[in-house]
């Protein structure tokens, strides 16, 4: 039930007692589960407007044990590219620097610390997005420093 924010054992009969709670989705006096349903639609919203994200090529570039640091590229042949940042640490990293296919501009399309206490008033974050300006790295032909928040991700596309 964790994936519905759910504190106790709960069943899927209708005729149990034990149902998920959905009155404090319903009438938003939850506000977890209303920053958790937010969260999960902006996804959806994402992977709906980023089709790289739907499709075939992936390519993990940069993986760092010590920081739990992951990023990958995801891209179309047609031209859309997405770079996903992410890390399960307790720590936020500021200035991480990270590779990127091409130079130039790069928009912030989600940050998943916005959604800690919507809208979370200190987000960590990469104001919108970032210039790729820096030298070559992890293969790539550009970089840049970006903020990843703690226990996070952000994805930057193209343009």
């Amino acid at each position: 039930g964790q994936e519905f924010l759910e504190d106790k054992q709960w069943s899927w009969d209708a005729k149990s007692s034990n149902l998920l709670f959905w009155d404090g989705l319903d009438t938003g006096s939850d506000k977890k589960m209303v920053d958790h349903l937010r969260f999960t639609r902006d996804l959806i919203r994402l992977r709906w407007n980023h089709p790289a994200l739907r499709g075939d090529n992936v390519n993990p570039f940069h993986v760092h044990n010590e920081n739990r640091v992951i990023a990958f590229h995801r891209w179309l042949d047609s031209g859309d590219d997405v770079i996903v940042a992410a890390t399960l640490s307790d720590t936020t990293w500021y200035s991480y620097a990270t590779g990127f296919p091409y130079s130039g501009n790069w928009t912030e399309v989600f940050n998943s610390d916005v959604y800690e206490n919507w809208v979370n008033p200190s987000v960590a974050g990469n104001g919108g997005g970032i210039v790729a300006s820096g030298p070559p790295m992890h293969g790539f032909g550009a970089s840049a420093s970006i903020v990843i928040p703690a226990n996070g991700f952000v994805v930057f596309a193209r343009g």
